[in-house]
């Protein structure tokens, strides 16, 4: 009856305030937004509700746990000692042990019960969100499942750790300090998992992976464990098995559960352990004060500015003393260094794929840019509500605010939480520095460092702002408490991008861009900064606000302080939105949808075949801008006349003249997507030519392009992609299924099959490209430098190349140039002048490419090679080769310890994969696009870096590289439909790459390497330009003609077995 009583108390006790009904609604919301507006799937052939998919998204609610226990310790595990009601419960013959399991089990009931709410909410909005579509079924098995293994067992976790610390110090803030450390060794453990959101790229080694499966005590690395041998099939209809690694991990932490409850309920008093501890010296203070005596003196109050300035000054003071005095600071300050810790480790380690980094300023700054905002804005959740009601838990409150200058501490309060995070900034800056000096790279980009306090300390300040407001606001601790947590969550999470369309309004959050050690931060921390302004003098008008409404009298200060406010708001967001392109995710579909119906229908009507393309790009990277003037000569290469055109170009670039000429008329053309109806057709073998002025200009607030990136120093720009495009543009499709259906879309537009006709068009350019920028800059284009020369303060170069796919790009920067001679080529690097630790192993690793490459395969068709490196800024690759040239990224072959790493050269690695792309891929050959066609590229190219990383370190390390290759492929195969080799796409990175390495490395050993590349070599020879376009199995046939016949089984099971 007891036990019962207990629990019924305690769940009418919540439920009896009004916000806990906010709460549940809230939590609902929270499961519902995240099953309908999220689309969280780990592949792209997996449906949102496959079982596999149900069960990460479920573990990673289950986090949600950590927050939702701890704020219904405070409403559930301290109720006594708030109401001073313990000694009462203490004198009835209630049994400690009992009612210490009543209460944790209403505690734990609470917390599965929140839990489910949000999972109820989930699948709610998943539902509707699949209503009408192929995955519409529901199968309750696969939510009860996870709800079950993630969600109940997690919460008996984080409850009976937080319970047993709640009974064994009875301190609040350690109980959500012991939370924030759950989290954190989440974070650090999922490091080290291969989960596939945060470890794609950089594969951990399997000793870390089962390291993490055992101790990640929310279970999602022995979910990933346990999960990576299944296939596509057995993800979609299957939960994972509770076997194994994943049934050790949760079993393990069920007995650490049950342990910890056993404590906890041992540990258990219903006497409050400061009560306890003090009887003693409260009787001594009391002897002693009674013999005190004196005299009682009146003073005048004084009443000034000097002493409102005396008065803020105590409040400060006294905050300080409460601040840095506590154990909850150091334990804070402790784990916030041991997070960032692993996080530098992590990110200079760069697991077994690729070498370690050099631990600049600029890599450390950006990592704890990538913590500090979110973990510093949490712990300033709870120091805010700790400070502000410390006068009211110790009963002080009822003098204070009897004061006349009580009201003045929220200034106090603002003053010395502002020096808390002062110190927490300054620690972390501290530690960064200290790496440096660990790690032997003491060059300081003190640059580097000043982002992380315009990104991470002006930030938390201004939400210390909103939290001292809503804390001010609120009636009681716990609710400005509960209130303040959401306001995070809502307002200081990546949830605000659903809430605030506008990022101007999204000012409460920090950054987790690029730092680039060509221009640092770029034109984005101005940008930022102009939006703090407005988030900084927008609280100012809260705070005005209130205090006018507040109080009586003058008011013409606060009417005065007010409008100055305004006024700066309104020219701060005047300048941030300048320019600015708010992105409508509905808008953007329409118009995808639009072009889709409208020319659709030209997939199949011939296009003209550009043949020849000269250029003149002028580039202003201060401005951010570039202007292309282009001509084409365009040729009718079918058998039939051509009399429906569509030439198109990307919307953000201005056409400020684009005419096409046919023989007898002149067509100016106006809009990025332009249907042309020719009144005389184009004959075939007719010629016609397109002249064109485009100009391009970004703007910060609306984001850089990867792949378009023109900055002040490092630009890159792949610019065909930018150039007048003929025909329809497959890539401009919706993609989703469900989304097409909604536009009444057919099927989604897919690559030829393998057997698909073969057609020849000879795609095929001459290119004279003319690139200009200021003279404190050096341009790098595509094919061979034919002249330069320097005019009116501006640098100029001439590019031009010969039969080579309509692909080019183009980089600029203030460049330092090496340069080396082999055998008649020119290898040319330029590079940054503060990466020239690689500069001399790439030149050497280019001239073995080239010497394994002209021996084995032909010789090299160009006169030079240039590698050009290029800011962090381009990402989506680490190079990238287009004729004759080599781009590559300044965080990976330039700017990577090799020397430090083990057996990690990826200089060797890069330089041998792009310079085989001269051979492999679109410069001698340009392989049909069809299925397999990635195997004609990306394949033989990795096969080139293995073969070149055996002649360099030996078969056995080749073998070992081989293995990471093995084990990145085989942690993604479940992932996707199984395709074999020979039918591999751009879709399937894990087979052309890895896969793909692995077959031919296997294919050489078979048959032997000597074989493979006569092979090789009589493939290129047939099918380079101006042969036919070749396809997968037309070399698959040229490896079989030379090797011998009783291998051709196991030969043709490596390319078409899946």
């Amino acid at each position: 009856m007891m036990v019962k009583a207990v629990i019924n108390n305690d769940v009418f006790s919540v439920f009896h305030q009004k916000f806990a009904y906010i709460g549940v609604l809230l939590l609902l919301s929270i499961g519902y937004f995240v099953g309908f507006q999220f689309k969280i799937s780990l592949g792209k052939h997996l449906a949102i509700n496959a079982p596999y998919n149900l069960g990460y998204i479920i573990g990673l609610l289950s986090l949600l746990l950590i927050f939702i226990a701890t704020i219904l310790v405070f409403l559930v595990l301290f109720k006594e000692k708030d109401a001073n009601f313990g000694f009462i419960v203490f004198t009835t013959p209630v049994r400690k042990k009992a009612f210490a399991f009543s209460r944790f089990f209403s505690f734990y009931a609470l917390t599965v019960l929140a839990f489910l709410t949000i999972s109820i909410g989930f699948t709610i909005g998943l539902q509707i969100k699949l209503a009408h579509t192929e995955n519409s079924g529901f199968y309750l098995w696969h939510f009860v499942y996870p709800f079950i293994v993630f969600g109940c067992l997690n919460a008996l976790l984080v409850c009976s750790l937080l319970f047993w610390v709640a009974q064994k110090f009875q301190n609040k803030l350690l109980v959500a300090l012991c939370g924030l450390t759950l989290y954190i060794l989440y974070m650090i453990i999922m490091l080290f998992s291969n989960a596939p959101f945060m470890a794609q790229a950089l594969p951990q080694s399997l000793l870390a992976q089962k390291i993490s499966a055992f101790t990640d005590p929310f279970g999602l690395s022995a979910y990933f464990m346990e999960s990576k041998d299944l296939t596509i099939a057995q993800r979609s209809t299957m939960v994972v098995p509770f076997t194994h690694y994943f049934a050790i991990n949760r079993l393990l932490y069920l007995t650490f559960s049950f342990i910890g409850i056993y404590f906890s309920c041992r540990t258990f008093s219903f006497v409050p352990k400061s009560t306890r501890k003090n009887k003693v010296s409260r009787k001594m203070r009391r002897a002693v004060l009674s013999h005190i005596h004196s005299s009682f003196t009146p003073i005048n109050p004084i009443f000034s500015i000097k002493s409102t300035w005396q008065s803020i000054g105590s409040f400060f003071k006294i905050d300080i003393l409460y601040l840095f005095k506590s154990t909850a600071l150091i334990v804070v300050s402790v784990l916030l260094l041991f997070y960032l810790g692993i996080e530098l480790y992590s990110d200079i380690d760069m697991g077994i794929r690729f070498p370690e980094n050099y631990a600049s300023s600029g890599l450390l700054a950006q990592t704890i840019n990538g913590i500090f905002y979110p973990v510093g804005a949490l712990v300033l959740v709870y120091f805010v509500n700790d400070t502000y009601w410390c006068s009211e838990a110790s009963g002080f409150s009822i003098i204070q605010d009897t004061t006349y200058y009580s009201n003045q501490k929220l200034i106090g309060h603002f003053g010395s939480l502002t020096l808390l995070v002062t110190f927490l900034t300054v620690l972390l800056l501290a530690e960064a520095i200290l790496f440096q000096f660990i790690y032997n790279y003491p060059v300081f980009d003190w640059n580097a460092y000043w982002g992380v306090i315009v990104y991470n300390t002006f930030p938390l300040l201004l939400l210390l702002g909103f939290l001292l407001f809503i804390n001010n606001l609120a009636t009681t601790k716990t609710l400005a408490l509960v209130i303040s947590i959401l306001f995070f969550f809502f307002f200081a999470t990546p949830i605000s991008n659903y809430i605030l369309h506008n990022s101007l309004f999204r000012f409460l959050s920090g950054y987790l861009g690029t730092y680039s050690d060509f221009i640092g931060y770029g034109p984005y921390l101005p940008v930022f900064g102009l939006r703090l302004i407005f988030g900084f003098s927008m609280l100012s008008v809260l705070f005005i606000t209130h205090f006018l409404i507040q109080h009586t009298g003058k008011k013409w200060i606060g009417l005065l302080l007010l409008s100055l406010m305004l006024c700066i708001g309104l020219v701060s967001s005047k300048s941030y939105l300048n320019g600015y392109n708010l992105q409508d995710k509905e808008t953007l579909l329409s118009e995808m949808a639009n072009y889709e119906k409208l020319y659709r229908k030209f997939e199949t009507i011939p296009q003209p075949t550009i043949k020849n393309v000269i250029t003149e790009i002028d580039l202003f990277p201060e401005k951010k801008s570039y202007t292309i003037k282009g001509q084409y000569l365009i040729k009718n290469l079918h058998a039939v006349p051509l009399d429906s055109l569509l030439i198109s170009i990307p919307k953000d670039f201005e056409i400020q003249s684009m005419i096409f000429q046919t023989k007898n008329r002149t067509l100016r053309l106006k809009n990025s997507d332009n249907l042309l109806i020719l009144e005389q057709p184009i004959q075939p073998n007719d010629s016609t030519q397109l002249s064109f002025t485009l100009h391009y200009q970004w703007l910060p607030v609306n984001g850089h392009q990867p792949f378009n990136a023109i900055i002040d120093n490092g630009s890159f720009m792949r610019i065909s992609q930018y150039f007048p495009f003929f025909g329809y543009d497959a890539d401009r499709e919706i993609k989703d299924e469900d989304t097409r259906k909604k536009y009444g879309l057919g099927k989604v537009t897919d690559i030829n099959p393998l057997e698909a006709e073969r057609t020849y068009i000879d795609t095929f350019i001459d290119l004279k490209m003319q690139i200009s920028v200021d003279d404190s800059q050096i341009a790098i284009g595509t094919g061979m430098l034919h002249k330069k020369w320097h005019e009116n303060g501006r640098s100029y170069v001439q590019y031009e190349a010969e039969n080579i796919p309509f692909r080019f790009a183009l980089s600029s920067a203030g460049y330092n140039v090496k340069k080396a001679i082999y055998k008649g080529v020119s290898i040319e690097v330029y590079y940054n002048p503060l990466h020239d630790q690689n500069v001399d192993e790439l030149i050497k690793n280019a001239m073995l490419t080239l010497a394994y490459c002209n021996k084995n395969f032909g010789l090299y068709p160009f006169d030079s090679i240039v590698f050009a490196e290029i800011s962090s800024f381009s990402q989506g690759f680490n190079g990238t080769a287009y004729p004759g040239v080599v781009f590559m990224t300044e965080n990976m072959a330039f700017h990577a310890h090799v020397k430090a790493g083990d057996n990690q050269d990826v200089i060797n690695e890069l330089a041998g994969h792009e310079v085989a792309h001269f051979w492999w891929g679109n410069n001698q050959i340009a392989p049909d696009y069809r299925e397999g066609y990635a195997m004609l590229t990306e394949s033989l190219a990795m096969y080139t870096e293995m073969m070149i990383y055996k002649q360099m370190h030996g078969n056995d390390k080749m073998i070992e590289r081989l293995a990471v290759q093995k084990q990145i492929y085989e942690a993604q195969k479940g992932f996707h439909a199984p395709t074999p080799l020979i039918k591999a796409t751009k879709k399937h990175t894990d087979i052309a790459y890895n896969k793909g390495a692995i077959v031919f490395v296997e294919l050489s050993q078979l048959i032997g390497e000597n074989t493979l590349n006569l092979a090789l070599k009589n493939f290129l020879n047939n099918f380079k330009y101006p042969n036919s376009k070749p396809i997968s199995t037309d070399l698959l046939e040229e490896i079989l003609k030379i090797s011998d016949v009783k291998y051709h089984q196991q030969i043709n099971d490596l390319f078409w077995k899946p």
